[in-house]
């Protein structure tokens, strides 16, 4: 197989199967042949060049030399290994797809991690608003919790940032919320209890749960926002 047709490979595996463990085999395997050359030991800039003309092999050095690296930094933000295996291969395929227009000049490094940084602030945007991700997620962080239970100063975190949360909000629209959140009671039983219509109460909850959405991922670092995303809301 050629430079050509290893081109025209991993171009179609990029474009139809892009979370697909495919890729970071068919990297691997082109990383293989591209030890029998110079490409491994070639600067970023020169790999980056040849890239920019549509080396396949190049790309592959590139992305065995960053790839355990980039996954140790997405992890940290992301948290989740499975997520963060496929965002690795997303901000890879994302440079392919760019590569007739990359001008990195200096430090390839810094350009990656930049996009690796707004790349999981993107994946965990989508995570807050996903259910399925949202519940991926917390799945994820029930088994750790099983594992290794928070500790009493992480419970105690929890506990503030939902009273701070609960304090930007006015005493009516709080009092609503806790009747319905903490003491478990029907719209139509708080309605009655506040002397105000089921519909009124069913407004300040769905207003009341934007504003704390808004304040916790505004506030929380993201093991914290979805464990209360998940556990308040």
């Amino acid at each position: 197989m050629g430079e050509g047709e290893l081109y025209m490979e991993v171009s179609n595996v990029c474009t139809i199967c892009r979370k697909c463990h495919q890729v970071t085999e068919l990297l691997l395997f082109l990383f293989a042949k591209s030890k029998s050359t110079n490409y491994s030991t070639q600067t970023d800039s020169e790999l980056i060049e040849l890239i920019c003309k549509d080396s396949t092999l190049a790309f592959a050095a590139l992305y065995n030399r960053y790839r355990h690296e980039t996954y140790r930094y997405i992890i940290t933000l992301v948290k989740v290994p499975e997520l963060a295996e496929d965002l690795v291969q997303d901000v890879f395929i994302k440079i392919w797809d760019v590569r007739g227009r990359l001008e990195i000049r200096h430090n390839f490094r810094s350009y990656l991690f930049r996009i690796c940084h707004n790349s999981a602030i993107d994946l965990n945007k989508r995570i807050a608003a996903d259910r399925r991700l949202l519940d991926q997620v917390l799945n994820h962080w029930r088994m750790i919790a099983e594992a290794e239970p928070f500790t009493q100063e992480e419970l105690l975190r929890y506990d503030k940032l939902v009273d701070e949360a609960l304090n930007t909000l006015s005493p009516q629209r709080r009092k609503v919320y806790e009747l319905c959140k903490k003491e478990n009671k029907s719209y139509e039983e708080v309605a009655r209890e506040l002397d105000i219509s089921p519909g009124t109460v069913k407004t300040h909850m769905k207003q009341t749960l934007s504003l704390l959405r808004s304040y916790i991922r505004k506030q929380a670092d993201i093991p914290i926002l979805i464990i209360l995303l998940g556990k308040f809301f």
